[in-house]
Formats: C-alpha cells, structure tokens, sequence
C-alpha cells in the first residue's frame, strides 16, 4: 500500500510536495483545481480528492496539520507535519529565533520520514534554456513589485520573454507584456501551458507567490522579490536568488496580507538595477547592458 499524501492548500503548498514524493513513491490527497499538477510531480502515483482520503489504504502522511486534516486523519495510522507555530510567531514579532525552523521540504520530509527529493520536482521537455520568465502577479497585492518595473526589467534581458499570470491576472500581464517587444504572454487557469513554457525559462522573476514556486520545482533559476514575508521562513529553496529591503517592519506576514500596515509599502521597493543584478548573477543567458 502506498501512504497518502495530505496537502490542500495554495500553489506553492502543493509544489513543495515535490519535495517528498521523489523520495516516496505515494498518492496524493488535494484540492481538485491542484489534482493535474500534483500527478506531474515525480513519484505520485494516483491523485485523490480530500473527501476519499478515509477510504484509502496506507500510512497517512499530513503535511497541512490543520483542524480539518487532522480530522480526516482521525482513528487511522498518520504522521504529521510539526508546524512550529509559536516559534514563528515569535520570530515575526521578535526577529527571534532566526531561522525559525527548518526549510518547508525538510519539514515535509521529516513528517515522511524520507530525505528531501532533489531538483527538478518536475518533469518538462529539454529545451534549451534562454528564456527570462516574469510573473507579475501574487495573491495578496502587497506582495507584487511595480508593473512598468517587470517591464523595464524584460527591456533588458537579451533573449526571449515569457509573461505568466493565472485567471484574474490577465490585464496585468498584458499590462507588462506590453511593455517589453516582443514578449510572449501565458495566462491559464491549469498548469499545461504553463509548465510547458517553464521548460524555456532559464531565470524566473517573481514575487513570493505559486509561480515562483513552480519555476523553480521544473529546473529554472529564481530570483524572488520577498516584501512583506521572508525567506528565512523556510519557503525559498531554489537555486537563484531571495531579494529583501531591511526594514524595521518587515516581516510583517508569514503568508497572507492584504495591506501595508505602514501605508509606504517599502519592503518592495526593490530598485530595477537590484534585480536586473541578480539575474545577470544567475549564470544563464546574459541581460543586455
């Protein structure tokens, strides 16, 4: 019997999985609008929606370790995830301890009792990498940089863009788009599309959000643009590069947040020179200048 996999969640929640299904041969239990990306996942071998979790076979592994998994992990053999919730409160408010706890695949993989699966999590075609890959976007709008930004950002990258953005981004990303010739758009509600193109990406620009993620488990390098959270909090784990802007505010979230509690929203100030930097820093295809 395989063990069950337990990860609803957002984007980023369910990439991260990666780290413990190529290590673990395994199903997954998640959301159904995250079932076709889970099974890309190396080593999933079935994908199951949450309500069936009590029917399957096999070790429970919950790696959300909320009320509600724990609950369908009720009366059945389960391991789960040591969130470390008060240390990370402390550290939020305190700066204290730092990090607060290990990187999220070594918390996965802990709860498993397996080693972290190595990069790439996810299978894509072999393509040449000479792609700059943008994606504008995130959930919460403190956590996005300035559009005409990612624009003079793409100006600058000597090969081809690709802009990414999921249902509700489309605007942004034409926005952006428009601004740097001769760029390709992407815009899905799935992940087919999308992964395929990641295939080209050889450094994705991002902010903290699923599409940073993403990039990262298909092989790119990523420089992530961190504002109102902090790498150090564990969810960073690819090569490339974190970016911050020391402040006395910052961290102010460890995922959701809907407004600057300063009114300024410094943390993501990030110059374009900054970020052109680091991608130029990435080793793969060269930024013009």
């Amino acid at each position: 019997m395989l063990p069950v996999l337990i990860r609803p969640g957002r984007l980023g929640d369910v990439v991260l999985l990666g780290a413990v299904t190529g290590s673990l041969p395994c199903v997954v239990a998640t959301e159904d609008r995250y079932a076709p990306l889970a099974a890309r996942l190396k080593g999933v071998e079935r994908v199951i929606p949450l309500a069936s979790v009590r029917d399957e076979p096999g070790l429970l592994v919950d790696l959300q370790g909320s009320l509600r998994t724990r609950w369908l992990c009720r009366g059945r053999a389960h391991r789960t995830i040591h969130k470390r919730g008060l240390r990370r409160r402390l550290w939020l408010r305190t700066g204290w301890p730092d990090p607060p706890r290990p990187d999220v695949p070594h918390v996965y993989a802990e709860a498993a009792g397996v080693p972290v699966a190595p990069l790439p999590w996810i299978e894509v075609p072999d393509r040449p990498r000479t792609a700059l890959g943008i994606a504008p976007g995130a959930a919460f709008a403190p956590k996005r940089w300035r559009p005409d930004h990612f624009s003079a950002l793409g100006r600058q990258w000597d090969g081809p863009v690709t802009v990414f953005g999921g249902p509700g981004e489309e605007g942004l990303v034409r926005f952006v788009s428009a601004g740097i010739p001769g760029s390709r758009r992407v815009i899905e509600a799935g992940f087919t599309e999308t992964i395929d193109a990641l295939a080209s990406v050889a450094v994705m620009v991002a902010g903290d959000t699923g599409l940073m993620h993403l990039a990262g488990a298909t092989g790119a390098r990523v420089v992530a643009l961190f504002g109102p959270t902090h790498p150090s909090d564990g969810f960073f784990v690819y090569p490339g590069t974190a970016l911050g802007r020391t402040l006395p505010c910052r961290p102010c979230a460890l995922h959701r947040v809907d407004r600057c509690r300063v009114g300024h929203h410094g943390c993501m100030a990030h110059p374009v020179d900054d970020v052109l930097a680091a991608v130029r820093a990435s080793g793969r295809s060269p930024a013009r200048g």
